[in-house]
């Protein structure tokens, strides 16, 4: 899991400098072949560390001459984790089983899926340790099985809640649930999306945040609306936008434009400038974007797009304009781009100059 993973959610300062929003700890990445993959973007999960043998993805031991066993170094046995705690040790290690402890079994980490582990792997020419032309290699432990278990990738620090880093692999067990309360999310097949709520005080389950050609870029500024919650703050050159995407959302059970009659959100500039020969979004004036929907799994776009300037239904002061945009602007009348089919939504800056604006809210509405 690093920054600009498949999931976006990478911050950029004006001077380039790039980190994750979110605590390094309380980050993972989804095997895309479990069964809730589509709409992992966003989505939590509380884990906690089943103490035990663990298993290959047909249900039998994992064997350790099948992995990089780390313990088999012998100067590694004695490294600590960043809590100074030691290596507990493999009981099962004289059969060449893996068993892992856990520091407490009871535990739990909440994280948030920010990337994807992906069974099949494209490597390009000129990535380190890839031969020439290119690869496509197995990552076997997202590939699913027999076993049907899911697999996740923690970061290091949410692996280290739990147990020994040293251990590299443990069995969990975990459940959905909401990112800011913890309360369980009500379904695992297929997984659980926000429908109506795209952002507010940040992305809700199952999307993904992905600013493009941007100069700046801020995935939630806390205290930024009138409400004092965050807003996501990004400057866009030409052509660059900001999108929000359910992966792989074009599938039953998820589809979360279907019924969909109109778009709701909430901008401001965030430009020092007043003219328009300066910026795109002058100060204190509505932001005028060019907004379309896709289906990206298909590359379908719908026929129309449509500008937030021209769907400004009221002043909410301090700069903040509401916005309401029917879903019929967008003409999306055909096969592979019809509502129940479009999977992500693009605000973006068709200007020479640079667009510089807050979002406080996007929502889908319905009815």
């Amino acid at each position: 899991m690093l920054t600009f993973g498949s999931c976006g959610f990478t911050d950029a300062t004006a001077d380039g400098k790039v980190y994750l929003p979110f605590a390094r700890d309380a980050v993972a990445a989804s095997a895309d072949t479990n069964p809730d993959y589509p709409g992992s973007c966003g989505r939590c999960y509380a884990m906690r560390c089943k103490e035990g043998l663990v298993q290959n993805n047909d249900g039998g031991p994992l064997k350790q001459n099948t992995v990089f066993y780390l313990p088999k170094v012998s100067e590694a046995r004695s490294l600590k984790d960043t809590y100074g705690r030691t290596w507990p040790g493999n009981p099962a290690e004289a059969e060449g089983n893996m068993f892992t402890k856990c520091w407490n079994s009871s535990q739990e980490v909440t994280v948030r899926m920010i990337d994807t582990c992906p069974c099949t792997q494209v490597l390009p020419d000129g990535a380190p340790g890839v031969k020439k032309g290119g690869e496509v290699r197995k990552q076997l432990a997202c590939c699913g099985g027999k076993g049907g278990f899911a697999h996740f990738d923690l970061s290091f620090w949410a692996f280290e809640k739990l147990a020994h880093p040293l251990s590299g692999r443990m069995m969990l067990e975990y459940r959905p649930v909401d990112c800011e309360t913890g309360q369980p999310l009500p379904t695992f097949t297929p997984g659980f999306i926000s429908k109506d709520v795209i952002y507010s005080n940040g992305t809700k389950a199952g999307w993904n945040w992905f600013p493009y050609f941007s100069a700046y870029k801020r995935y939630a500024v806390p205290g930024r609306t009138l409400e004092k919650t965050a807003a996501t703050c990004v400057e866009l050159t030409e052509n660059g936008g900001l999108s929000f995407h359910v992966k792989e959302g074009n599938q039953p059970g998820y589809q979360p434009f279907a019924g969909v009659t109109a778009i709701q959100l909430t901008l401001r500039s965030n430009s020092h400038d007043k003219s328009p020969d300066k910026t795109a979004t002058p100060k204190n004036e509505p932001v005028d974007l060019k907004v379309f929907l896709q289906n990206y799994e298909s590359k379908k776009y719908c026929n129309s797009d449509a500008r937030t300037g021209q769907f400004v239904t009221q002043s909410l002061g301090d700069g903040w304009f509401s916005y309401k945009i029917p879903l019929s602007a967008f003409k999306c009348d055909y096969e592979g781009a019809l509502p129940h089919q479009l999977t992500r939504i693009d605000l973006q800056n068709t200007k020479v100059l640079h667009a510089a604006f807050c979002l406080g809210e996007l929502r889908l509405l319905r009815g």
